[in-house]
């Protein structure tokens, strides 16, 4: 027959959620005797205390690069290696923030998608802009064109490593310039 203490403990580990202590065996608990717990409870890995903590040697920051495959030189007449099909694609480091002039907001147009072929240097800088598509030559347009292929040329990737040099890739661009 459980105690009073025990039914108290058992639905309290109930509502609590906890593991439900079991009664002590009968006779086990004297009365001279200190009282001990013989609640089970689960056994966790005892960790060694570490001594004092060593602050992590500072690293200098590593050049981001894209390292290529082993691919042969560029043939005569190619300027660049294809991001995305014959290396990856760079990492941009640092873009620029487009200046959309203000005549051109506020209108019909409230936004547009320019995409651009762009030629990144053995810097990472971008050397080259080209427009994809027809390029229209009523208003916004050209303005839209020269503020983006202004911010484009701000822009900053990671050097394209290939058989151990610096190269130059080519890559698409798309920018969505918000007009509203």
């Amino acid at each position: 027959m459980m105690g009073r203490r025990s039914r108290l403990a058992a639905v309290l580990a109930a509502v609590l959620l906890l593991p439900a202590v079991a009664p002590p065996p009968a006779g086990a608990a004297k009365a001279g005797a200190p009282k001990t717990s013989t609640r089970k409870t689960a056994s966790k890995p005892v960790k060694k205390k570490a001594g004092p903590r060593k602050a992590p040697a500072k690293k200098a920051p590593a050049k981001k690069k894209v390292v290529g495959l082993d691919l042969p030189p560029l043939p005569p007449g190619r300027s660049c290696y294809q991001a995305g099909a014959e290396v990856p694609e760079p990492a941009l480091l640092k873009d620029a923030r487009i200046g959309v002039p203000e005549k051109v907001r506020g209108g019909a147009l409230k936004s547009a998608l320019l995409v651009y072929q762009v030629l990144v240097d053995k810097t990472g800088r971008i050397a080259e802009v080209k427009t994809v598509g027809p390029q229209p030559k009523e208003a916004p347009w050209p303005q839209l064109h020269e503020a983006a292929i202004g911010a484009l040329k701000k822009y900053k990737y990671a050097k394209t490593v290939v058989r151990g040099r610096p190269s130059p890739v080519c890559l698409m661009v798309s920018l969505n310039m918000d007009l509203r």
